[in-house]
């Protein structure tokens, strides 16, 4: 017989059932306890920078006149190469028949 195969037996089973109910608490507490830390922590963190950035966007608002105008502008360049590069190489091309 193969050294590495073994026997059922009533031992293994209680090993199999005991080793299945430690992985289910395992993950039990997993879930229960070290998940919904880490979502408000990332919430938290969501929320810091949006009010952040949101302060931000006031502080400039208020630093504006009211009835002044501001302008700012897009690099155009920018834009019309990054819509190439995903368009691919156009080649200018003519049907013949």
């Amino acid at each position: 017989m193969h050294p590495f195969i073994q026997e059922a037996s009533i031992q293994s089973l209680f090993r199999v059932i005991l080793i299945i109910l430690i992985v289910y608490a395992v993950y039990s507490v997993f879930m229960r306890l070290i998940v919904p830390a880490l979502m408000r922590k990332y919430v938290s963190d969501f929320q810091n920078q949006f009010s952040a950035e949101s302060q931000r966007m006031r502080a400039e608002q208020e630093k504006k006149k009211e009835g002044e105008i501001s302008i700012t502008y897009v690099d155009d360049t920018k834009k019309a190469t990054s819509k190439q590069d995903k368009a691919g190489e156009y080649v200018d091309y003519e049907e013949i028949k």
